[in-house]
């Protein structure tokens, strides 16, 4: 059974019209948990246009970031700056695509249109491997070396909050979060997760 990972979130009060929310994650033993995925979903969120285009490069035999979070729609392009050639894959459900051995940068990168968990890695070095999460929403964000992540300047109202961690199937789940511009008790939700390096796959 995998240890609990602790999300503690406290609200601190915004300048003007939003507030800061800061997410503390710690996995089951009270360490902080870095690299950990939080996002934030309401029926009062706006649409955005296509989201900005991400890369996830390969350095060292190594893919750099290893966990990322974009929003669904995003094209996200696998560049090579090794010496060596790669060939990046999933067969992830959320999207299943392989990038044929290659150097340098593929002509076309990859759209993410559907949410969920993906892995990835590379047909050629068995020790590659990433993950990216494809969520619903454009407030996210993913913990520093001290397991913590803000988000800065939200509007009031009432959010939900999730979060993923590499080695889970799917996110946590959702709960309510109300945003004010005032101080608001710190809450607590658990993910089933471990920090990477210490048995997640």
């Amino acid at each position: 059974m995998r240890a609990a990972a602790a999300l503690l979130l406290a609200v601190a009060p915004g300048i003007g019209w939003g507030a800061d929310l800061r997410v503390a994650v710690e996995d089951g033993l009270g360490r902080p948990l870095p690299e950990a995925i939080v996002y934030l979903s309401s029926p009062a969120l706006l649409p955005v246009g296509v989201p900005a285009p991400v890369s996830i490069d390969q350095r060292d035999r190594q893919f750099v970031p290893r966990v990322s979070v974009v929003q669904t729609g995003t094209a996200v392009s696998f560049p090579n700056s090794d010496q060596v050639r790669h060939s990046v894959y999933s067969f992830s459900r959320p999207k299943v695509f392989t990038l044929k051995l290659y150097a340098g940068k593929p002509a076309n990168p990859v759209v993410f249109d559907k949410p969920g968990p993906v892995v990835l890695g590379c047909n050629i070095h068995d020790e590659m491997v990433a993950w990216l999460l494809v969520v619903d929403t454009p407030l996210f964000g993913k913990t520093d070396a001290t397991g913590q992540y803000v988000f800065h300047g939200l509007k009031p109202g009432d959010y939900q909050l999730s979060g993923w961690y590499p080695g889970l199937e799917n996110p946590s789940a959702a709960k309510p979060v109300s945003i004010t511009t005032q101080d608001s008790p710190a809450q607590r939700v658990h993910l089933d997760a471990r920090p990477i390096g210490e048995g997640a796959p």
